[in-house]
């Protein structure tokens, strides 16, 4: 297993879900790990948790907030001499206020304005805004990591994934740009997907009970772990501007004659 004693990592949206399975998963590799969401009782417990795997601690961020955003990332400046990995994980969908209250089977004009605008706020200008507060910290220092969590391709344009899919379709092209615009700053800019529904809080129980009855697959949270185990890692020096597929890190890395040990 790679030994990630020294390397710091935030990730945003990190008190549940994936966020949370990737931060545990970094930590027993022995990185330190800070989690970002929104203050309260769930963040101290997700911390409390994840000191049992090493070395965490919590922030309070609202990633729709500029102000929330740079007091987090003045915070990490003050706590810590160096960062090497972002993780824009914090994301909303079938969660999104106004969702749960839309029929199963509704068109797009049925969708709350107010909804989209909460969605774009967070899964597109909430990680333009964590970006912007945080690469500066990297490009200060030579070097750094910026990973983006995604969906599917396929997932961006299916009928009813609006605003869901859109959101992300738009934060996988700024992070295409970025990603240029950092390549010569040796700040790595990559793209992680489940590959996949994910059993998450985002995800609606209405969603889920139609995969089980189905009999369709349902990933579990974990399933982002190798990828961003692979990305924290020196096997992923230099590469910059991908987009990884977390059920298909085996057979990438495979095909790719990489050999880790998670």
């Amino acid at each position: 297993m790679t030994n990630l004693n020294g390397y710091i990592v935030l990730i945003t949206g990190g008190s549940s879900g994936m966020g949370f399975e990737m931060a545990k998963q970094l930590l027993t590799q022995g990185a330190t790990v800070v989690i970002a969401a929104r203050t309260g009782a769930k963040l101290e417990q997700a911390k409390k948790t994840l000191e049992n795997f090493g070395d965490a601690y919590a922030v309070a961020m609202d990633v729709t907030s500029e102000e929330s955003v740079a007091n987090a990332a003045t915070w990490v400046i003050e706590n810590f001499d160096h960062l090497d990995m972002v993780v824009n994980n914090a994301g909303i969908g079938d969660n999104a206020p106004g969702m749960k209250e839309l029929p199963k089977e509704h068109h797009f004009y049925e969708i709350p304005v107010s909804t989209m605008k909460a969605v774009i706020d967070t899964n597109f200008i909430g990680y333009f805004i964590v970006a912007r507060k945080f690469v500066p910290i990297m490009v200060k220092q030579g070097h750094g990591s910026l990973v983006y969590v995604s969906t599917s391709t396929n997932t961006m344009t299916r009928p009813g994934q609006l605003p869901y899919g859109p959101s992300k379709a738009g934060a996988e092209a700024m992070t295409t740009i970025i990603a240029n615009e950092l390549k010569d700053m040796g700040i790595m800019v990559n793209i992680i997907c489940p590959g996949g529904f994910t059993d998450t809080a985002m995800a609606g129980e209405d969603v889920k009970e139609f995969f089980q009855k189905n009999n369709m697959p349902i990933l579990p949270p974990t399933i982002m772990n190798k990828a961003i185990s692979f990305l924290a890692s020196p096997a992923s020096a230099g590469i910059t501007g991908k987009k990884f597929v977390g059920k298909d890190m085996d057979v990438w890395m495979k095909e790719n004659g990489i050999e880790m040990d998670f």
